[in-house]
């Protein structure tokens, strides 16, 4: 069944100035609660959380809060398609029973349950990051309710292959409502068409899981990865030029359906039906340029995805 939920945030930004006065002009509120004094109730085709508090309040739950329960509990969200909203407010209403926590954290973003997180939940501030980049530096900043993006500026280029021009910056991913580890990627952008593509450092991919965290130290992290960029853009040089190898059509095939299934969109179905198969590095680029194509959640998504081609 469909569920109606308020529209969340999809606001993407240039400049570190209007991101931070956006910031500003949200309205938040985070409710310290014992999870048996919250409830779930539906009228049909919305879903609505019952907070306990002193009186009775009544707050629309947007998508974020459904699956964030549903994920504290490792459910698999795609067999929401075949419940009934009863069957699902029931699970919902069991799962806050369940929780073993004197209290938990219940955000809301203008008036409506964004999330709900563990009392060891430690929240990195989007605010936080930006104030930590050069403003000079900054060319991307992307917010929704499931995470955030901060694109630096391609400082450095790399020439992989003859006229074939990439730069490469930073991409640091967050998320206030706990779907995402505070993470930074090396970010590839493609001039010849401006196709760009996500890239994590095997020999230095630090995650940080927002449980138990030192927070401070994240931050800190953010200056040690700009001064560092130019060595790893030596190494990603390498990693592009090891992608000039023949895929066979299975193994194109299982990058085709990984994305599918991750993204939940089909495309590229017309590079099996040429006469030469790509080789990785001109399907990486395939990949990349087609993401254009898609809406900047859709968009980085599958960039991510090609990005894990240069890893691998």
């Amino acid at each position: 069944m469909k569920m109606n939920f308020p529209r969340g945030k999809d606001f993407c930004f240039k400049s570190s100035e209007a991101a931070l006065e956006h910031i500003s002009e949200m309205e938040y509120e985070n409710i310290k609660i014992n999870p048996e004094k919250l409830h779930v109730i539906n009228d049909g085709r919305t879903l609505y959380l019952e907070i306990f508090n002193g009186k009775v309040r009544q707050t629309q739950m947007r998508q974020t809060f459904l699956l964030k329960l549903l994920k504290w509990f490792n459910f698999p969200a795609h067999q929401l398609e075949i419940l009934d909203i009863d069957t699902v407010t029931s699970i919902l209403n069991d799962y806050l029973l369940a929780i073993k926590r004197i209290y938990v954290n219940v955000k809301l973003e203008y008036g409506e349950a964004l999330t709900i997180t563990s009392d060891k939940y430690c929240e990195v501030e989007d605010a936080e990051i930006i104030r930590r980049l050069d403003p000079s530096t900054i060319d991307m900043i992307y917010f929704s309710d499931f995470y955030s993006n901060f694109r630096t500026k391609t400082k450095y280029n790399i020439i992989p292959f003859p006229n074939d021009v990439f730069g490469v910056g930073l991409n640091i991913v967050n998320s206030e409502t706990g779907f995402k580890a505070f993470q930074i990627n090396n970010y590839l952008l493609r001039y010849v068409c401006t196709n760009g593509a996500y890239v994590k450092d095997f020999e230095d991919d630090e995650k940080y899981y927002h449980y138990d965290l030192f927070v401070p130290e994240v931050y800190e992290n953010i200056q040690k990865r700009v001064d560092s960029l130019q060595q790893r853009a030596d190494e990603i040089k390498v990693k592009l030029q090891n992608l000039n190898q023949d895929l066979s059509k299975g193994e194109i095939q299982r990058i085709i359906l990984n994305i599918h299934k991750q993204v939940g969109i089909k495309f590229l179905a017309d590079v099996l039906e040429t006469d030469r198969l790509p080789t990785k590095y001109e399907l990486f680029n395939i990949i990349t340029d087609r993401a254009k194509d898609f809406s900047m959640s859709k968009r980085i998504m599958i960039e991510e995805l090609a990005g894990r081609m240069v890893e691998n």
